[in-house]
């Protein structure tokens, strides 16, 4: 696959750890997957790293890391590892470079491998735990209502019962090994919602509450080190946008948000409670930018493809991160993918029904199951199988194999017929209208006698429109962008819509549009007018031309600049 660049290529920089694991991925030279693999174990070599003055990251000692940050008189511990076996180990690495006491635990989020060693670091001591307002909830949500499913998921995808021979790594560690009679949590003691802004043992940190793997997910930063500890918001791997073990959907854009709020405090340490240190405020930059584009550039481009109608399957075609994004070595698919977050994003969205009446009310699996053997034994074509379905009565069955047919005939007038017979045969004496009335509207589609089209905007009255926010209109714009229109391109634009006194700055950066809420110091086109009129513009509802020739719309840059950054975006 060309995200798995060949990263052996660049092994020596993976066993400097904090130096440049930020090196683009080379695309020659490709190994196969499983010597990558055995390459990226490379970043869970157990070791204690020192990357700024008082801070020590353990990795390799368990799925996550710990990290320790020495104070005056004492330490504090962020992550505390997934059991008290794992914690021990660490702790006692630790103690061989400083005896202070614990005076706090920070626990960035509710994941198992980040807080179950917590008793371990207290050492019997009543010590305070840090945390977001919502972290009790997310532990107890786990702990009381999907135990035995989370469970036996995370025993399958982290392979934790499999023999130690047949595990490589977990792509964000070596891996999870949890012992259920053998756990160490302390519940939160100190929590916020927003922003706690603290001193612990001559420490001043600030705890941020960054949405992103997690919904209680923080960030730790330590303004006098410039050293920021961002939880699991960042590691070297494609994120677990979505994570095959279960999860509810994990807001990606709130997650590109918590990433632009870390980039805006130009960390010059970054130390990620999975994978290894990275120090340089330029490398880091750039590994945080990376990291928000790929994130940003798969919900966009999805939603993108939602609103051209594709179904999760086809999306899944539709979404490529493109190659300099794809390259980046830290975001090869060791952990998350593309195809997984792109699937998430459809559901998160649009839920289960992937759009398709064929899929509306699937046979079971046991009675697909029995009518495949057949159709494999009767040995007869798809279209003669479908057109017998559809002949005995079997309409659901029909509908399936008819849609099988047209997928593999895209424009076969007969495909189409018998699955618009299918469709409407379903909807004959169904009691519920909703279904019926979708079989029949796909029906019609299919034999071309119905197109339902887009909404027409331009008939939005001005007064519901004045009362749509300015925000919601320019977001809109990030997810219409063509993509393959923009991978050359680094645009910036700036709307100052005086009426409302805001500016919003797009920054069309190879394949992603960037949307802030602020000036840019140095636009390439600044676009003057008001929020009134740009609504107007948008929904089509004012000609452009007419409102530059009324002076309604102010151009710095010039009008063709204007015209093929509009051009850009899907209307």
């Amino acid at each position: 696959m060309r995200t798995l660049a060949a990263l052996l290529l660049i092994l020596p920089l993976l066993l400097a750890g904090c130096d440049d694991s930020d090196a683009p991925a080379s695309k020659s030279g490709a190994k196969p997957g499983g010597e990558i693999l055995k390459a990226h174990s490379a970043l869970f070599e157990k070791e204690v790293f020192n990357p700024a003055d008082g801070i020590y990251v353990a990795v390799g000692y368990g799925l996550a890391n710990s990290i320790m940050i020495e104070g005056d008189d004492g330490v504090i511990i962020v992550d505390t590892m997934e059991g008290k076996a794992q914690a021990s180990e660490v702790l006692a690495a630790f103690r061989k470079i400083t005896t202070k006491p614990v005076e706090a635990i920070i626990l960035t989020h509710n994941h198992t491998d980040h807080i179950y060693g917590a008793r371990v670091f207290a050492e019997g001591r009543d010590v305070p735990v840090y945390a977001h307002s919502s972290t009790g909830f997310y532990i107890d949500k786990i702990v009381n209502v999907l135990v035995n499913a989370i469970y036996a998921r995370s025993m399958r995808m982290f392979g934790s019962l499999l023999p130690p021979s047949e595990v490589v790594n977990a792509g964000i560690g070596p891996s999870l090994n949890v012992d259920t009679t053998d756990l160490g949590l302390m519940r939160p003691t100190v929590v916020f919602d927003d922003e706690l802004e603290v001193e612990i043992a001559g420490i001043e940190l600030k705890l941020v509450h960054a949405p992103g793997e997690t919904e209680d997910q923080l960030f730790v930063w330590l303004p006098k080190l410039k050293a920021l500890l961002p939880g699991d918001n960042i590691y070297q791997s494609f994120p677990n946008l979505y994570t095959i073990r279960g999860t509810a959907y994990r807001d990606v854009m709130k997650w590109v948000r918590s990433l632009d709020t870390m980039r805006l405090l130009e960390a010059e340490v970054l130390v990620p409670s999975h994978t290894r240190p990275l120090t340089g405020a330029k490398r880091i930059d750039g590994v945080l930018l990376a990291y928000r584009d790929a994130i940003q550039y798969v919900h966009d481009q999805t939603v993108r493809g939602i609103n051209r109608g594709l179904g999760p399957d086809e999306l899944v075609e539709f979404v490529r991160l493109p190659d300099h994004l794809a390259a980046h070595p830290w975001l090869v698919e060791h952990y998350g993918t593309v195809a997984w977050s792109v699937r998430s994003v459809f559901s998160g969205y649009l839920g289960w029904f992937g759009g398709d009446g064929a899929e509306l009310e699937p046979l079971s699996p046991k009675e697909r199951a029995s009518r495949l053997a057949a159709a494999f034994e009767a040995a007869a074509s798809l279209p003669d199988q479908a057109r017998a379905a559809f002949e005995a009565g079997d309409y659901q069955w029909a509908a399936e194999l008819a849609r099988h047919w047209l997928t593999s005939e895209p424009e076969s007038g007969d495909a189409k017929d018998l699955l618009a017979a299918a469709l409407e045969a379903k909807a004959k004496d169904h009691i519920n209208p909703n279904a019926l009335h979708w079989y029949l509207t796909q029906a019609r589609e299919l034999r071309g006698d119905l197109e339902v089209g887009k909404p027409v905007t331009s008939n939005l009255s001005d007064e519901i429109l004045d009362t749509l926010p300015i925000s919601a209109f320019m977001a809109g714009m990030t997810t219409r962008l063509k993509a393959e229109d923009a991978l050359e391109l680094d645009t910036v634009v700036q709307f100052d819509f005086q009426d409302i006194g805001r500016s919003f700055t797009v920054h069309v950066r190879r394949g992603v549009a960037a949307l802030a809420e602020r000036a840019s110091k140095d636009p390439d086109v600044r676009i003057k007018t008001t929020a009134a009129t740009w609504k107007r513009l948008a929904t089509r509802k004012r000609n452009p031309a007419m409102a530059f020739a009324a002076g309604e719309v102010e151009v710095d840059g010039g009008i063709i600049e204007v015209v093929k950054f509009l051009g850009l975006f899907e209307r």
